[in-house]
């Protein structure tokens, strides 16, 4: 009897074994080729918007909005570029997405005026994942149609930078063509507003930098009060530290002509900028 309680034992813990061991097999299969049958998720890749983005020699640039029209298939994009382009180069766009890396998106410049874009790209698959737009400087060449051989050398674009879409957080929207005139109205406006508002914290900088010159005029006009009590070594040592107060003062001076310069180019882009809206409103 005993041992026919041992034998059932023996077998139950065989079966016991066998089961644990069968999960651990079969949980270490589904393991190693979980990889095969789950995509990795990838890494959001979103380029900031709003943020001025530094790119040293090329330029600078704002994206200052980025829409997709999931119903027609299309996205916009507008850029606020700064010395990306000159009389001698044009800024040009390709557009690729993620899923389909092999097919060129078609991309389409509706509006183009003083550094500001606004692109479509058309045909944007569904489930795109990420879309890249690339931005490409072209040089043009003068005389360059009686210079057949000249041209086809240095027709290449060069490729400046590319910014990014990403289907998970990309702001969803209509585009309509008739919001072109109205958004790059909209658009001059805020950069109006932005240079107001920059003149203004110029114009704080230099109160700043003018009241520390009228301290620095008071603390000279009592050092020299004094100078004719002081014994010679103590002159001395006061006259130096006059000569180091007025090239502070010399200082705050210059930078307050950089200041007021920085002023009037800001007072004159708004003057553009007044005249673009102008243009838009009455010639469009």
């Amino acid at each position: 009897m005993k041992k026919k309680k041992r034998k059932n034992l023996t077998t139950q813990w065989s079966n016991l074994y066998i089961v644990i061991t069968l999960f651990f097999i079969v949980g270490f299969a589904f393991f190693l080729t979980s990889k095969v049958f789950i995509a990795d998720e990838l890494d959001i890749l979103n380029t900031e918007i709003g943020k001025e983005h530094n790119l040293n020699s090329n330029g600078k640039f704002i994206i200052k909005d980025w829409v997709y029209d999931e119903k027609n298939h299309k996205m916009q994009v507008t850029l606020i570029t700064s010395n990306m382009r000159s009389y001698l180069s044009e800024l040009n766009f390709r557009a690729v997405a993620r899923v389909n890396l092999d097919k060129e998106l078609p991309t389409e410049v509706v509006y183009s005026s003083n550094d500001i874009y606004i692109i479509d790209i058309h045909e944007v698959p569904k489930n795109f994942q990420q879309v890249a737009l690339r931005l490409v400087k072209k040089d043009i060449l003068l005389g360059e149609e009686f210079e057949q051989e000249s041209t086809e050398n240095h027709n290449e674009e060069k490729l400046i930078t590319s910014i990014y879409a990403d289907e998970r957080v990309v702001k969803r929207g209509s585009i309509t063509e008739r919001n072109v005139k109205d958004y790059a109205i909209q658009v001059t406006d805020e950069m109006i507003e932005e240079s107001k508002k920059e003149i203004e914290e110029l114009n704080n900088k230099i109160k700043n930098e003018k009241s520390v010159i009228n301290r620095i005029n008071e603390e000279i006009a009592t050092l020299k009060n004094e100078i004719i009590y002081q014994t010679l070594e103590e002159q001395e040592q006061t006259n130096n530290s006059i000569y180091n107060m007025e090239k502070e003062i010399q200082k705050s001076n210059n930078t307050i002509e950089n200041l007021e310069l920085d002023i009037k180019s800001l007072e004159a882009k708004i003057e553009r900028l007044e005249q673009r809206k102008r243009d838009l409103k009455y010639f469009n």
